[in-house]
């Protein structure tokens, strides 16, 4: 074990001897070469907990993962040594950093991700290589300081002899009542010593005219050292005698051949934003990347200790956590409503000081954009517009204009912008909320095709979802809902699904928005948008034209003709339409928009008529924002369909956006699979296509469930809901 890069003090017999005279036992597992030579091992720990047995392999297996025959021998020998001892579960925390793959190869090997994990999952790691002064500056300069004011101060460290552990047991008494947590029995720290002092530990103390002031103990495994336990004394603080402590420590780790040292645990929060920081990839992140204020983190628990390690220059490592394999159903099935219990009083014990950090950690930003502590309200429309002009790709469902069209239909609308330097915008969403039934008081939040912001900062995503998740505990909301315009085909689609996951974002069932959609690049000149489309489509446009279709531009007192269209386009293909209440709120409002020559949003209604009929044979209504046009809704009657009335309309629709500046025109809807032949927008895509739309898939609606109860019982619920809407809708149309 001790030659094995994946060693692991945990994973050492000391510390199975250790763990097995305080109410567990243990047993170890290898599998190797037809000479004897082992190459993967476990040392597994059981406990019996209620009347189950559970199985525990803290920091392993010990194999390489990336041979699978190897890892598969190893498991398959746990999991029958785990039979033997008749254990329910099988618990690993392996040696592996997050990351996708990661979790999709124990998936694989089936395991689960467990609600119980035991070892810190965050961490940060210094790299001790090189000359001790070369260590030293990448440590924050009040951390070199204080080292050196601790021996001016005259703090000695020491290593601790057998005669010294009663200070030290006084000293871990002292901590745990001063911070509020649990220590071991004397007895506990007393074995530690035997078993691994002098070989692969140590327990340093430091001391000021002979009192003990402070102390520390490391443990060593292959190239690495764990900083595993500390204490200290309410005396004498000001001599820095922790900071002493840890380079006394970092010392002795370098003599004996470390190459790391493991500060062993900082709070997940921020392992996790560390996590989306990277992408993902799995790769070390400075901590003084991470985007928080330490000076206002609260100073309970680890996150206290937290601004103690960071100063130290190492970088925080967020490992895959713990994952359970089942062995016996009921007995597995029993150990997690365990463990849900437990966590749910732990939720309650926690929830002030999680909250106060949490909600600290979401107001703090990364500082290497410059960003603000918080999220800023935005109340005024000019102000918006002048956020959205300096953000990538704003989308007109942003638009201060469709927030003020959906207070107007029953939803209440915010608007919030993430700052940086010179108070320029970083990201920003509106936000939108309502009570669907009055009966019942119950809120959903949405976010319509937001947040907006630069998707290739996996950092920014992170923080500005925490944004939003925050924003909708604050309006009580059970979920809230996004559908980023963010395509699913592009790594920074790939990498937002990700984020989305880890941070427990699920995949909707109630697609508000079409998921997909498809555009045309609107920048070549006119000849040759026409040679992009299909011959037959090129063709029709110029039959319309010859057999006396026109087109021409409605303003308000063509919406209730353009609404009757549309209902017999709704009638014909099936789907619902609203009261017409509801359009002519949205159409006005972009219509006038649109005679704002201030205002980046727009619209406008493009009827195609003829001269011998009284009624539009069909029209589209535009809606534009900045350099985006979206062909929102569109409506034809049965006559003179052979006429080709819709041809001769998109394409003017097309010349209309281009002579408002727009580079980029949204069919705005796709099918959800091309190959999929009963996907119901099939028959839509055939007409669009033949223009040149180039099809985008999209990443879709997401939830997050604020109150998890309450959202499974409206998942469940709004499907027959809205199939009641349907059908009444039906009879009234």
């Amino acid at each position: 074990m001790s030659s094995h890069p994946a060693a692991h003090f945990l994973q050492s017999s000391r510390w199975r001897c250790l763990k097995s005279r305080f109410g567990w036992w243990g047993a170890c597992v290898a599998v190797g070469d037809p000479d004897g030579t082992l190459r993967a091992g476990a040392s597994v720990l059981f406990r019996r907990m209620a009347g189950l047995t559970l199985a525990y392999v803290p920091r392993g297996p010990v194999t390489d993962w990336t041979d699978p025959a190897l890892t598969a021998a190893l498991l398959a020998a746990l999991e029958t040594c785990c039979r033997q001892h008749r254990a329910a579960v099988l618990k690993i925390e392996p040696g592996l950093v997050d990351t996708p793959e990661h979790r999709a190869l124990l998936a694989g090997q089936g395991f689960q991700p467990s609600q119980h994990t035991v070892q810190p999952r965050s961490t940060i790691v210094l790299d001790i290589q090189g000359e001790e002064e070369a260590i030293l500056q990448r440590m924050k300069s009040k951390w070199r300081y204080n080292i050196r004011l601790a021996a001016r101060k005259g703090v000695t460290v020491r290593e601790a002899t057998r005669a010294d552990l009663p200070h030290i047991h006084a000293l871990m008494a002292e901590t745990g009542e001063r911070d509020g947590f649990g220590v071991h029995a004397p007895e506990y720290y007393t074995a530690a010593f035997d078993l691994f002092v002098p070989e692969s530990g140590v327990f340093l103390l430091a001391e000021y005219q002979g009192e003990p002031l402070a102390a520390i103990v490391v443990l060593l495994s292959g190239d690495t050292a764990y900083y595993v336990w500390g204490a200290s004394s309410n005396r004498e603080r000001n001599r820095m005698p922790n900071h002493a402590l840890q380079w006394a420590a970092i010392r002795w780790a370098r003599q004996r051949g470390a190459r790391r040292y493991d500060l062993w645990g900082i709070p997940d929060e921020l392992g996790q934003v560390a996590y989306g920081l990277d992408g993902g990839r799995g790769q070390p992140v400075p901590a003084e990347q991470l985007p928080v204020d330490l000076e206002q983190l609260p100073g309970e628990g680890l996150w206290g200790v937290y601004r103690f390690k960071q100063g130290f220059g190492g970088h925080v490592v967020r490992w895959v956590g713990a994952w359970d394999r089942p062995l016996q159903p009921v007995g597995a099935r029993l150990y997690q409503a365990g463990v849900a219990l437990q966590g749910a009083r732990l939720a309650v014990a926690r929830k002030g000081i999680r909250q106060e950090g949490m909600a600290l950690l979401r107001r703090h930003m990364p500082r290497s954009p410059g960003l603000s502590t918080r999220v800023v309200p935005v109340t005024d429309p000019v102000r918006w517009r002048w956020v959205l002009a300096n953000l990538p790709d704003p989308h007109v469902l942003q638009s201060w204009e469709w927030g003020e069209v959906k207070r107007q239909t029953g939803w209440n609308a915010g608007r919030f912008v993430l700052t940086g330097e010179g108070d320029r915008p970083q990201g920003a969403f509106q936000f939108l909320w309502r009570q669907p039934l009055p009966f019942l008081p119950l809120r959903i939040g949405y976010v319509p095709k937001g947040p907006l912001l630069d998707w290739e900062e996996p950092g920014l995503v992170d923080i500005l979802l925490g944004q939003v998740e925050a924003v909708a505990r604050q309006h009580r909301c059970l979920l809230v809902k996004i559908d980023p315009d963010v395509r699913e085909d592009r790594p920074a689609g790939q990498q937002l699904i990700r984020t989305l996951r880890r941070r427990g974002w699920r995949f909707s069932q109630e697609q508000i928005q079409f998921k997909n959609t498809a555009y045309t690049d609107l920048r070549p000149d006119e000849a040759e948008l026409l040679a992009q489309m299909k011959s037959k489509w090129r063709y029709n446009i110029r039959l319309a034209e010859r057999r006396g279709i026109e087109i021409r531009q409605g303003g308000a007192a063509d919406l209730p003709a353009f609404y009757a269209l549309y209902a017999e386009t709704a009638r014909r293909d099936g789907f619902l339409v609203r009261p017409y209440a509801y359009y002519e709120t949205a159409w006005l409002t972009f219509l006038q928009a649109q005679a704002d020559a201030q205002n980046p949003a727009g619209g406008v209604l493009l009827l195609a008529e003829h001269p011998e009929e009284t009624e539009p044979l069909a029209g589209v209504f535009l809606m534009r924002y900045g350099e985006r046009c979206w062909y929102f809704y569109g409506a034809s009657s049965s006559r003179r369909r052979r006429d080709m009335p819709n041809y001769l309309l998109q394409w003017e629709a097309m010349r209309w956006a281009r002579q408002e500046g727009c580079t980029w025109y949204d069919w705005w809807g796709a099918p959800t699979c091309l190959d999929d032949p009963d996907d119901a927008m099939q028959g839509v895509w055939y007409f669009k296509q033949g223009f040149g739309a180039e099809f985008q898939p999209h990443v879709g609606a997401w939830d997050y469930a604020v109150q998890p109860w309450l959202y499974r019982l409206y998942v469940q619920g709004m499907p027959w809901l809205l199939a009641l809407m349907r059908w009444r809708g039906r009879q009234t149309t």
